[in-house]
């Protein structure tokens, strides 16, 4: 007589296993470059030569190497009176001031015509009195190098093209290997799936677009140095924020790559530097909050010039609005993405 034999108790899936086994799956299969990311890295490669050059042989970004312009009337007797008029006779003439160290507090001045008036005399008195102060030359060249490098390569280009490069790959390669069907066999939810590929993809671009950073500020000798400890912070939020923004393009959108771009260069580019309260809108408005908050906390004697004209958002308000809206986009991308129907699943 034969004894039935019990079956072995199978064992059942673990959702919280799968979650992590997929971030882990995810990291690991994020490596791989795309196209997008090449060229991101193309890009950075000439930005930070630009940089190198600029900063260890033209030294630009010191005050006594910059140029100042100022506006002069010519004189009555001038070939400049025959066949122009009013307008094209004010003409603008460069100054440059001499670069030895012992000749500081002159300036090489052009002559002058007889209506200049008292008010320009003083002017170019006070410019011979901050050229003795070091710590004032220290200051405008850091600035000048924070304007240049991190407002504008870095923060314009270099972030927004390697958050794009990398986040929109994380859907996108599945999209595109036709593996979509494949992450839907595991034991989860659309929306745990869409947080796992974010989880799994982020630190990729915190590596990218940090790494892109440190590069550029070692570039730049002791001011890109300065840099990189004073506006670390707000290019974590910057990255943290991009991504999970890019991730949700690449997730609802089937050519991310192009809605990305047309994002960059025609949204972020264009309205973050607005006169008015459209400029809010943008993400870019509140990472250079950040980083102008930042740089207006370190300067004793210079201030960012665009602090009165961009009107950036307090401190507070610009962590504030990164931090809810990275959160909101990535719950809205799990709310969509639990939703949408993927064509790659017949």
């Amino acid at each position: 007589m034969t004894t039935a034999v019990a079956p072995l108790p199978t064992a059942q899936p673990s959702a919280v296993a799968a979650f992590f086994a997929l971030v882990a799956f995810s990291f690991r299969r994020q490596w791989r470059v795309r196209g997008m990311g090449w060229a991101a890295f193309g890009l950075l490669a000439v930005l930070t030569l630009t940089v190198a050059l600029v900063t260890h042989y033209s030294r630009a970004w010191e005050f006594e190497n910059r140029t100042a312009w100022r506006y002069w009337t010519s004189t009555p007797d001038s070939p400049l009176k025959r066949g122009t008029d009013e307008k094209e006779r004010d003409k603008l003439e460069v100054i440059r001031f001499e670069q030895a160290p012992a000749q500081f507090d002159r300036v090489q001045m052009v002559p002058m015509s007889s209506n200049s008036s008292a008010m320009q005399m003083m002017a170019f008195a006070i410019v011979r009195v901050i050229l003795i102060d070091q710590e004032f030359k220290d200051q405008w060249a850091f600035l000048s190098f924070s304007r240049w490098v991190i407002f504008t390569m870095y923060l314009g280009f270099v972030l927004p093209l390697f958050t794009l490069a990398f986040a929109s790959g994380a859907m996108g390669m599945e999209r595109e290997g036709r593996t979509m069907i494949w992450l839907f066999t595991r034991p989860l939810p659309r929306w745990a799936v869409y947080l796992a590929k974010y989880l799994g993809m982020l630190p990729w671009c915190m590596l990218a677009s940090g790494g892109g950073f440190v590069a550029l500020c070692l570039a730049g000798g002791d001011y890109g140095q300065r840099a990189l400890v004073t506006y670390w912070p707000a290019v974590i939020a910057g990255t943290v924020s991009f991504s999970a923004l890019f991730h949700f393009v690449g997730a609802v959108f089937r050519r991310p790559t192009i809605v990305g771009l047309v994002y960059i260069f025609f949204f972020e580019m264009l309205v973050a530097n607005l006169p008015g309260s459209l400029k809010q809108l943008s993400l870019n408005y509140y990472i250079r909050s950040i980083l102008y908050n930042e740089a207006a906390s370190v300067l004793t004697m210079v201030s960012p010039e665009s602090l009165s004209v961009y009107a950036p958002a307090e401190p507070a308000t610009a962590w504030i609005t990164l931090g809810f809206f990275t959160i909101g986009i990535t719950l809205l991308g799990m709310w969509l993405f639990s939703r949408l129907e993927s064509k790659d699943e017949t």
